[in-house]
């Protein structure tokens, strides 16, 4: 990586979502209604989760279901720290996992089983590698045939880098040494990238058009909008999301 990725709090995304901006808040609420509807659907109490670049943990946690698993792996103690904490809240609450584990690793060399999980999801971490197919190839080895791999990322043939020169002036996001973001994807090359490494594309498109904009109005309104992004699989948000199936 070329930035340093312990300059960011352990809670980041937590305290975002939580009591940030009215933009950052739905912004990383968005992406729980995401879980919502793309991966809890195919979820029990026998899945196993896994996040690579968990963070504060908050699409682990929501993804979570009764009697699952959860994997959090991070490269920030500080952030498995924090993730840690919730999951053991987790485990007295309705959604209660059975168990949940932690590792501190990097994406290019995970150190777990093959085809051991039927989920894994990969939020915001591909931008911030050289060779984001290594950690994709990594992510697929550890997925049971038919389990899903969840990506996002920053799309670069939409208005996200207008949003990211936003971010930085308004101080938004929190400020890390060197280049944060290397590799830049849009629908095309990262379609083919996940097509080429073998994987089948369960679900393809973009969030964030209209609705963070939205919601500096009306958060009702962004969150109709929201919906409507998922269901048209649109080209043209500012975070590509996408599905893979392993085959």
């Amino acid at each position: 990586m070329s930035f340093d990725y312990h300059a960011v709090s352990g809670d980041y995304q937590y305290q975002a979502l939580h009591s940030g901006h009215p933009m950052q808040r739905f912004w990383h609420g968005g992406k729980l209604t995401m879980i919502d509807r793309l991966l809890r659907p195919h979820l029990n109490a026998d899945s196993r989760l896994l996040e690579i670049g968990c963070g504060a943990g908050n699409l682990l946690v929501q993804a979570s279901v009764y009697g699952s698993y959860s994997v959090a792996l991070d490269l920030s103690m500080q952030a498995l720290t924090f993730v840690r904490s919730r999951l053991d809240e987790a485990i007295s609450g309705p959604e209660a996992p059975r168990g949940f584990a932690s590792t501190q690793a990097i994406g290019e060399y995970l150190p777990l089983a093959d085809g051991t999980f039927d989920c894994v999801i990969l939020s915001e971490v591909i931008e911030h590698l050289e060779a984001p197919q290594i950690s994709i190839q990594e992510a697929a080895r550890v997925l049971r045939p038919g389990g899903r791999l969840l990506i996002t990322t920053p799309n670069y043939r939409s208005l996200w880098p207008l949003m990211e020169w936003a971010v930085d002036r308004l101080n938004m996001a929190p400020k890390m040494g060197g280049e944060q973001h290397i590799s830049h994807f849009h629908s095309a090359n990262l379609r083919h990238l996940l097509t080429d490494l073998g994987l089948g594309i369960e679900y393809f498109g973009t969030i964030y058009n209209l609705s963070p904009f939205l919601s500096l109005v009306s958060s009702e309104s962004a969150k109709r909008q929201l919906a409507r992004e998922l269901n048209s699989q649109s080209s043209l948000g500012m975070i590509l999301v996408a599905v893979a199936v392993k085959l």
